[in-house]
């Protein structure tokens, strides 16, 4: 129940992304290099219409852009857009917690993704067992693992996590999903091999 909630809610969000995208589709005498340039992000913010909360993204030039989860999130940024915004989110909680929802959701996102702490991977193992999926958004070069009862992981490619062997090999089991082949995704395999197969200490 819970999952199909959280889809529609996504499917939702996609929506209303694309009448966004709609309002600047390319028209005829118009600069398509202006709409390919990469703005950097600037700021964020939190953003309610009706009873939905958002992260509202800003970038230079006062370009927004509204997500609901961090996982669309993920489809559109790259590596820098992700540094940037969790120096920006750090540099916004350094002196206060956060206090909305939406800002938890963000800085426990963002801290799991730099910061792993192992608690949190402890807490993905208990779900080892149900449906797994994960999956890599090439742009930023995070792999994301989910299980059917909603728990997700995000992990940065470079970083080691104190996976169990368990998780590893189950993650192996479970195909990768991508949206093209890529090395990339050839290096994130060969890496959990190794790391599935090391021996025991």
């Amino acid at each position: 129940m819970k999952v199909k909630k959280r889809q529609k809610l996504k499917d939702d969000a996609e929506k209303k992304d694309l009448k966004e995208y709609l309002n600047i589709v390319p028209r005829e005498g118009m600069n398509i290099k202006v709409l390919q340039t990469k703005y950097p992000l600037i700021d964020w913010e939190i953003y309610t219409e009706d009873s939905r909360v958002y992260w509202k993204i800003i970038r230079v030039g006062d370009l927004t852009k509204i997500y609901q989860f961090f996982d669309d999130m993920l489809k559109n940024f790259d590596r820098d857009d992700l540094v940037k915004l969790w120096d920006l989110v750090k540099g916004r909680f350094s002196s206060n917690e956060p206090t909305d929802d939406k800002e938890k959701a963000l800085w426990v996102e963002l801290k799991r993704l730099f910061k792993p702490d192992t608690d949190d991977l402890l807490e993905l193992h208990k779900y080892m067992y149900d449906p797994l999926e994960w999956r890599l958004y090439d742009t930023c070069i995070v792999p994301h693992v989910s299980t059917e009862k909603g728990q997700d992981m995000f992990m940065l490619v470079k970083k080691d996590y104190p996976l169990t062997r368990g998780l590893l090999m189950l993650m192996l089991v479970n195909k990768l999903q991508v949206d093209q082949h890529s090395e990339m995704a050839d290096e994130l395999l060969k890496k959990i091999f190794e790391i599935a197969n090391r021996p025991r200490h």
